[in-house]
């Protein structure tokens, strides 16, 4: 679908993937849906064994990973459809990784407190479990004791935005216009194996734009 772009100077990548996010993230999700990249791939896309075997690290060591899923946008409502469509192709195992993995820790919001302080009858016994920020924050300590191997979450209908949130990272600072994802999480790592082939049609935006600035 050929869109109308407004007269801009493309002066870099950033630019490219800024009007990409900005014009193509509606059509985008839409052309994924439907498979279109499969027309797209070539023979440097086929195998794609490098890039899996990159996003295996993860197993062993933390990284943000980057999908061709476009980012929330506070100033453009409609891209939210990006983090809703995430949920649709995110499965989680409830392997427990997240929550029994020794930690930093996990900084619990004020709605946090309040709603788990209710659900334990006790605000005191809720800050045993945590330690105090330099920010005065509340950060619940890892493994987080409300974990069990056996049972699970604990208190899972309350937990923390966080968890909720999880696997989804903040995007990563060269790719801001993407949803990140942490590739500690098995379940992620397999989202973002599975939409390695979406990039052929990012990148058939980014050249769109590319050829319609230099019009």
């Amino acid at each position: 679908m050929a869109m109308k772009l407004p007269p801009v100077k493309v002066r870099s990548a950033f630019d490219v993937r800024w009007l990409c996010h900005r014009f193509f993230a509606p059509i985008c999700l839409e052309e994924k849906r439907r498979g279109e990249h499969l027309s797209l791939l070539r023979d440097h896309w086929s195998g794609r064994e490098e890039e899996q075997r990159k996003i295996d690290l993860g197993e062993r060591v933390s990284f943000d990973i980057a999908l061709p899923i476009p980012a929330r946008d506070r100033g453009f409502a409609e891209t939210c459809e990006g983090v809703e469509f995430f949920w649709e192709i995110f499965k989680c195992r409830r392997c427990g990784r997240c929550c029994y993995t020794p930690g930093a820790g996990l900084v619990l919001e004020e709605g946090d407190i309040r709603r788990i302080s209710g659900f334990l009858g006790s605000k005191k016994r809720l800050r045993s479990m945590c330690r105090k920020g330099e920010d005065g924050t509340w950060i619940l300590k890892q493994p987080c004791p409300f974990y069990d191997r056996s049972d699970g979450c604990r208190i899972y209908e309350v937990r923390p935005l966080t968890c909720r949130l999880y696997p989804l990272h903040p995007p990563l600072r060269d790719m801001p216009f993407n949803l990140a994802v942490d590739s500690f999480c098995p379940a992620a790592r397999e989202v973002a194996k599975k939409t390695l082939g979406w990039w052929a049609i990012c990148e058939k935006h980014w050249a769109e734009i590319v050829k319609a600035s230099q019009k």
